[in-house]
């Protein structure tokens, strides 16, 4: 096998309207069509709205594991949430607390 070749997960990093955009993984929920929908959970986030500083995370989680995510704005969420997605972890005891600012998640997960 090529493992130079292989794609572990959808990443994508652009900037729309002057905010850098990262979309992880199963970012809007593709591919999980099939998955009973009490599987499925959504935590967002929003952040000095209105400023320009403003940011903007939404996670996906299938039976406690993170499968995908929205960021928008400076959120230096990136690394944490793929390195979460990868590994499969269950995150469901943390709830919507695993988006509470105040919470160094890659300190919690490192």
């Amino acid at each position: 096998m090529c493992y130079c070749c292989s794609v572990l997960q959808f990443t994508h990093v652009t900037r729309f309207l002057g905010k850098k955009v990262v979309l992880l993984g199963l970012y809007n929920g593709q591919k999980l069509q099939n998955e009973p929908t009490e599987d499925i959970v959504l935590y967002t986030r929003v952040l000095d709205e209105g400023t320009d500083q403003a940011t903007f995370v939404r996670v996906l989680l299938l039976r406690g594991k993170m499968q995908g995510a929205v960021l928008i704005g400076e959120t230096d969420l990136e690394e944490t949430f793929e390195n979460l997605i990868l590994d499969g972890l269950d995150l469901s005891s943390y709830g919507p607390a695993l988006l509470d600012p105040d919470i160094e998640l890659d300190h919690v997960f490192d």
